[in-house]
């Protein structure tokens, strides 16, 4: 829950329109196996009224990508059944499947594909899910036949495939043309998709939902047959007295855990690095701020594996300076500055910031006191205090400046309105730790436009090129050594460093469904993958028999 308010208040979302239960038309089940989900809706279950993760994931019940990622992080055949790449990497031609229909029974054929592109890119306005990377980049999509589609790029990108053949949802021309705001197109009448599921029932943003599946569906007739998505304080309450039967959270304490681990009848998944709380600097601002010895004195200040004890219950890893997830298979060993109190007090001397004769709060050589401001999500009190205490232990002040999490917290930050702030990510924007690591580029390159989680008034020359590097690097080896010196010009800069990584952990009832797994790299979502609900797998198009 603490994450869905998250998302939704920094997102601050589109206002839904109450819509009522409808028939769920032909093709649909009424019955069979269903699947309860301690969540409501994160906006309308559009790709244009949708919100971050969630509200993706549940958009994604309705519609459907060219292709799609499995438990195993293949990209998998979905509206496409296959492709082919041109050599230099700009050309991707695609086929499409044949007889695939709309929700309400038209034809889905490649002038859909092509106009869900150039529908994208006429909307100037346009605010899609975050969770996906806008089709930018696209010199031209046309089509060669009914079934066939050519997307020609401005430039190779090595992400492309995922990032926006694997994500971008494809909407129908004759539902979509006339609409020229669709983030406030929230009527059940637009919800026309090509996807194994329908909104029978919504009942506003963070009210529940209903999705039924469509016997009609290409890959066949859906393992799951309903999915009930209803907003509960205490998904594992829930779980356990059966009335959800899927829940998760972030280190967890073991007598949460051990109600389910000494129960036959659940079973959990697990990930390390999907997730952390990261400490930003204002680079904007001159003086200690500005100066990465204080940076790196303020880093051996912090007791990182302490934070993992005490606000992960012990579930987790210290951050990396690095930035990239411990499961990352591009993370590089990159100098970490480990807690080092006596050293992190010489470093802030060597540096001219001195602790007054008398004691107190170090002073810069202009005699300015070292006291901060810390932004910082009100309901992280309890890290808030630890790092007050850390730092004071070398004479430097943070004077915490709680706010509501949304806008208050995410506005100051990209304003510049603070000192050092502490910021849950992935918030309000897409990937996480672990997620590919162009991920680097978007937080940390000068060339990319400020974002709610990117580095404020970071800038590396050198950073940048690897970063741009590395987005045309199609050999994986030249790509992790580009990533690799990308991490170790973080590593030097500490613009940005996470602080710990959370386990993530994810319990299930195994007589609803027992192959839950958590999608690689997060992306295009993190939990709650369509195609385990379609198929009862881990992988593949293949359906479970029922």
């Amino acid at each position: 829950m603490d994450r869905r308010r998250f998302l939704l208040a920094s997102l601050g979302g589109v206002a839904a329109v109450a819509a009522s239960s409808c028939g769920s038309g032909s093709g649909s089940a009424s019955s069979g196996r269903a699947v309860h989900l301690p969540q409501g809706a994160t906006g309308f279950p559009s790709p244009f009224a949708a919100n971050a993760d969630i509200g993706y994931g549940q958009a994604s019940l309705v519609y459907d990508t060219l292709l799609w990622k499995d438990s195993s992080g293949q990209l998998l055949p979905w509206l496409a059944q296959s492709y082919t790449e041109s050599p230099d990497h700009l050309t991707y031609t695609f086929q499409l499947r044949p007889n695939v229909r709309w929700s309400d029974n038209q034809p889905l054929t490649a002038d859909d594909v092509v106009f869900t592109f150039d529908y994208y890119a006429r909307q100037q306005t346009l605010s899609p899910p975050v969770i996906i990377q806008p089709p930018d980049g696209i010199a031209k999509v046309s089509s060669s036949g009914p079934l066939t589609v050519e997307i020609t790029l401005a430039a190779p990108r090595v992400t492309f495939l995922e990032q926006v053949a694997g994500a971008l949802p494809i909407v129908p021309r004759h539902v979509w043309a006339s609409i020229k705001d669709p983030g406030s197109a929230q009527d059940l009448k637009v919800l026309v998709g090509s996807g194994a599921y329908r909104v029978v029932s919504y009942n506003g943003d963070g009210g529940p939902l209903l999705f039924v599946a469509r016997n009609d569906f290409f890959l066949g007739r859906p393992f799951v047959q309903r999915i009930e998505e209803r907003a509960i304080d205490d998904p594992f309450s829930a779980l356990l007295r059966g009335a959800a039967d899927y829940g998760s959270g972030l280190g967890l304490r073991a007598d949460t855990l051990a109600q389910f681990t000494a129960n036959p009848g659940f079973g959990m998944v697990t990930n390390v690095g999907a997730s952390t709380n990261a400490v930003y600097w204002n680079l904007g601002k001159l003086g200690p701020l500005s100066d990465v010895r204080f940076r790196q004195a303020m880093l051996m200040a912090i007791d990182r594996q302490e934070l993992v004890t005490r606000i992960a219950a012990g579930r987790g890893k210290p951050g990396n300076t690095g930035f990239l997830g411990p499961d990352n298979p591009f993370v590089a060993p990159v100098p970490q500055y480990d807690f080092d109190v006596a050293g992190a007090n010489a470093l802030l001397d060597a540096a001219g910031y001195r602790v007054p004769a008398g004691g107190g709060t170090r002073r810069d050589p202009n005699g300015a006191a070292l006291s901060f401001t810390l932004l910082m999500d009100s309901a992280q009190a309890p890290l808030s205090e630890i790092l007050v205490a850390d730092l004071r232990r070398v004479n430097v002040e943070l004077r915490p400046n709680p706010v509501v999490i949304g806008p208050q917290l995410f506005g100051n930050k990209l304003t510049g309105s603070y000192d050092i702030a502490v910021l849950q990510f992935p918030g309000p924007g897409p990937g996480g730790p672990n997620a590919d690591p162009d991920v680097l580029r978007r937080l940390f390159s000068s060339n990319v436009p400020p974002s709610l989680q990117g580095a404020t008034d970071y800038a590396n020359p050198a950073f940048d090129k690897l970063a741009d590097m590395q987005l045309t690097a199609f050999d994986p080896a030249q790509r992790k050594t580009l990533v690799a010196q990308m991490q170790t010009i973080l590593a030097q800069d500490l613009p940005v460093v996470p602080l710990y990584f959370p386990e993530w952990t994810g319990l299930f009832r195994k007589s609803v469904l027992d192959q839950w797994y958590f999608t690689p790299n997060q992306f295009p979502v993190a939990e709650n993958n369509k195609q385990l609900f379609i198929t009862g797998m881990k992988t593949g198009t293949a359906i479970r028999p029922g």
